[in-house]
């Protein structure tokens, strides 16, 4: 797979003008409401970024699992200020179930918001971001980082997105249409807001994150979703967030083990990307 015409679209008024929209015969969203099995979602919530938000995943009892991309002024390429980063875990209805600050972030190191090649950009568009408090597990159970999803694999994907900011939906069904190992091209349908969403499989009944939501695309001219695999990015975030220890606070850095495994305002949309095969 190549990129012949790459662009990104990075203002907000010029990303709304080109989203795709869910065609009439897409797997359909469905409202994730907290209740009975929906419960299992709260782990998923929106991250305020103090501009817009984005999508984040609860990975770790203290972890959010989001997209690099969101960390940065859409218009200036600058890093956002990380004191207005806030996480509300399960949000629906505008109200969380848990909300926190973001005490520091972890970008994938091979990550820059101005690379000048689109896919690598996606491929490494994953970021960690320490919460100031853990959220205790009987208010939301994380849902780790783990499995793996390949051609033709049914996924689902939780996200936040415009014009539905104040409540999570779901994607059931939407599928693996191609990948290189670090980056996947998903049949899902997404919106600004939903970058940093995380792509499920479930193995066992239990799901498990595979990859993260990065950018909108046009492939073989269908809408699909773009996201940055996990596989093998995520261990070099958990290396750098154990090794360093530079915002808000100055402590020991703590060992982490993941359990089974290792936008609203001025939308953060996500990128818009035509890819042909």
């Amino acid at each position: 797979m190549r990129a012949i015409l790459a662009f990104l679209l990075m203002t907000c008024a010029a990303t709304a003008q080109s989203l795709p929209t869910i065609a009439p015969d897409g797997p359909p969203l469905q409202e994730v409401t907290g209740d009975g099995l929906d419960r299992q979602w709260l782990a998923v919530g929106r991250f305020d970024t103090g501009t817009g938000f984005c999508t984040g995943t609860l990975i770790a009892a203290d972890l959010v699992l989001t997209a690099a991309h969101c960390l940065f002024d859409a218009s200036t390429g600058q890093p956002l200020p990380q004191a207005g980063f806030r996480f509300g875990a399960g949000l629906r209805n505008g109200q969380p179930v848990a909300l926190r600050g973001v005490r520091r972030v972890v970008m994938h190191p091979g990550y820059a918001f101005d690379l000048p090649d689109d896919l690598d950009r996606v491929r490494t568009d994953i970021a960690l971001l320490e919460l100031d408090r853990a959220i205790p597990s009987n208010q939301v159970v994380p849902i780790p980082a783990r499995g793996r999803a390949t051609v033709g694999d049914l996924v689902q994907v939780v996200s936040y997105g415009r014009d539905r900011e104040d409540h999570a939906s779901l994607e059931n069904g939407c599928a693996v249409e191609t990948g290189d190992g670090r980056m996947q091209v998903l049949s899902c349908h997404v919106v600004p807001g939903s970058s940093g969403s995380p792509v499920f499989v479930s193995t066992g009944g239990h799901p498990g994150v595979v990859s993260v939501v990065s950018a909108m695309a046009h492939w073989r001219d269908d809408p699909v979703a773009l996201a940055a695999d996990l596989q093998g990015g995520l261990a070099p975030l958990l290396d750098l967030m154990d090794r360093t220890d530079d915002v808000f606070a100055r402590e020991a850095p703590r060992l982490r083990t993941l359990t089974m495994g290792n936008n609203g305002q001025d939308e953060l949309g996500a990128r818009f990307i035509r890819v042909t095969p």
